[in-house]
């Protein structure tokens, strides 16, 4: 497979595919972000991690609705093996459509404070980790830079027109309820969830990834007031423990925390999937990013 290396973001890169002008290949790689920092020390497999969880969860609702998602690419070099996902590609619309099913987070802050979040009114009395009568849409912006800026549904309407913002909240939220059904079915909570949509045709259509640790925040059983988490909010709570939440230097990451979030990743592909996690596709180990091949065959 011929490649042209796209993008390469915090923890992705993006390839064109020079036989297929219509596809583009996106390679997960195992650093790992927060508080908008890239740490130097890898998860190992968390980018095979993140591919077997988006690719279940995409061919989970494949059926009912339309998404850029192709394949896991197996014509690829040894160390894109299980990393790497054929896409279709899309004109994407610079949303972060955020769905909430339950109320933690930087959402319950909001809600103490105001008793809203986002301009959607809550009702009184909820309190951290309770089940939402039904799932709230807050969209944030997408910044190439910086934080990404929170958006309330008018501000969404006057930036993109009614039309598309009432489809993205839609959308947004008919696949969190499929979703979130999904991995109750396998004794998981998707409590709160990131979804990006992009134009194929006149079709607004799911890309991204979907349904991850890193997209999503997600925890066995329900989350209550002592959420048992299996996504990134492990790392985000170690690092608030050694005082960094953004400013300053950040601490390196230690062998117990990595090896937590890895262990947690592979609990929920291997809940959703129902399969091993070792035998999924390619080799244990950190892959960092390589210069753009000419060819990765």
């Amino acid at each position: 497979m011929d490649l042209d290396l796209l993008a390469s973001g915090k923890v992705r890169e993006v390839y064109a595919v020079r036989d297929h002008p219509s596809q583009l290949l996106m390679v997960a790689t195992d650093r790992i972000s927060a508080y908008d920092r890239v740490f130097d020390e890898p998860v190992i497999d968390k980018g095979r991690l993140l591919s077997a969880i988006s690719a279940t969860a995409f061919m989970s609702i494949s059926d009912r609705f339309r998404t850029h998602f192709i394949s896991i690419a197996e014509d690829v070099a040894p160390h894109f093996l299980g990393r790497a996902t054929l896409v279709e590609r899309a004109t994407m619309v610079p949303v972060e459509c955020v769905a909430r099913g339950y109320l933690v987070g930087s959402a319950y802050e909001l809600y103490r404070r105001t008793g809203e979040v986002q301009g959607v009114k809550l009702p009184p009395g909820l309190s951290f980790g309770d089940r939402l009568a039904e799932p709230i849409f807050t969209p944030t912006t997408k910044e190439s830079e910086g934080h990404d800026q929170a958006l309330t549904s008018a501000q969404l309407r006057h930036r993109h027109g009614t039309e598309v913002a009432q489809a993205l909240e839609e959308l947004t939220t008919e696949i969190y309820q499929a979703l979130a059904a999904w991995f109750r079915e396998r004794g998981l909570t998707l409590v709160d969830s990131k979804f990006e949509f992009g134009w194929i045709g006149d079709q607004l259509a799911l890309a991204d990834e979907i349904a991850t640790p890193d997209s999503s925040r997600i925890v066995r059983g329900e989350p209550g007031a002592n959420p048992v988490w299996l996504d990134k909010q492990l790392l985000r709570d170690w690092l608030s423990q050694q005082g960094f939440r953004g400013d300053g230097p950040a601490p390196s990451l230690d062998h117990e925390v990595i090896t937590r979030v890895r262990s947690a990743y592979i609990e929920v592909y291997e809940s959703l999937s129902g399969r091993s996690f070792a035998d999924w596709p390619g080799e244990s180990r950190a892959y960092r990013g390589v210069a753009s091949p000419a060819s990765s065959r």
